[in-house]
């Protein structure tokens, strides 16, 4: 942006970076496929096949073009990289599972059978990996006897909300203002779940009140006063709607959030409480819509 405040148009039509995903993207499903590869032999592979086909059918497994192209054991990798997401995270589940029970069943696994039941824990790990930094919205549970199932975590907005947040950065001083947001971000999708990125989030608005109160509209020049404060100086100003619904409900976000930084602040204890990537996930969302509403009601009201 110029000092001028001018947008060229290559920037405004820019399509932000999607950062979540609600179904596997070619690279996700590029290094699934040499994860699984390099665990298991064709006879799991086989077994995974068939069961998956058995469910849905080839017909519906694979696309016919697709299918028509593929010969031999290149039908493991077509299912990997190609079939939709759902039947995809079943056959890994259906490989994954089925070298576990081999594993279990025999004494000797890893001079009979290539690997041990240590070498698969370490093959979920690396996909769980992958669903993270590649931030695909899907987890993995884990079950009796070490197996696996596959879970979606977010709901369907996730993806929408932050390309919008990612828009509002193309404009100032919104680009400075939500570095917290995109720090919490980086954190969730390096699978830092921690007190940190909920630290960040609860910055985050906290900044967003304060640049609009404190710095644009100079309503007040103190920067130290509590969220509910500043929240109150909106909604006097007519920055929300009349009926105040949203003022009480994002003063009860920030409470609670204030109240997780503080806890975790004081005991160290609680610094792992936050390592749940569904949870995180959750909490990004709200922050990311309530960012969102926040800026977008204040350039309503500015215009």
């Amino acid at each position: 942006m110029s000092d001028d405040g001018y947008v060229p148009l290559i920037d405004r039509e820019r399509e932000p970076e999607q950062r979540v995903h609600r179904e596997l993207t070619k690279p996700s499903r590029e290094r699934l496929q040499l994860i699984l590869k390099s665990l298991v032999g064709n006879n799991e592979l086989e077994y995974g096949l068939e069961k998956i086909v058995k469910k849905v059918g080839l017909e519906t497994l694979l696309d016919t073009d697709i299918a028509q192209e593929v010969v031999g054991n290149e039908y493991f990798g077509a299912v990997i990289l190609y079939s939709e997401t759902v039947y995809t995270l079943n056959f890994i589940s259906f490989v994954i599972n089925r070298a576990y029970e081999k594993a279990n069943q025999n004494r000797f696994a890893s001079s009979m059978l290539g690997y041990d039941a240590s070498d698969i824990q370490n093959t979920v790990e690396e996909i769980e990996n992958v669903l993270i930094t590649e931030g695909i919205l899907w987890e993995i549970e884990h079950k009796q006897n070490r197996y696996i199932e596959f879970h979606r975590i977010e709901s369907e907005s996730m993806a929408e909300i932050d390309e919008k947040v990612q828009a509002l950065e193309e404009q100032e001083p919104w680009d400075d203002v939500l570095r917290g947001y995109n720090d919490a971000y980086e954190r969730y999708i390096n699978g830092d779940f921690d007190d940190t990125l909920v630290t960040k989030l609860y910055n985050s608005i906290e900044e967003v009140l304060q640049t609009i109160c404190v710095d644009l509209e100079e309503w007040t020049d103190d920067r130290d006063r509590s969220h509910g404060y500043y929240l109150d100086l909106l909604n006097e100003h007519d920055v929300y709607d009349a009926n105040g619904i949203t003022a009480p409900e994002l003063n009860q976000l920030l409470g609670s959030l204030e109240k997780m930084v503080s806890k975790v602040g004081n005991d160290r204890k609680q610094r792992h409480a936050y390592h749940d990537r569904a949870y995180c996930t959750l909490l990004i969302h709200q922050v990311g819509a309530y960012l969102y509403f926040l800026i977008s009601r204040y350039d309503d009201y500015k215009n």
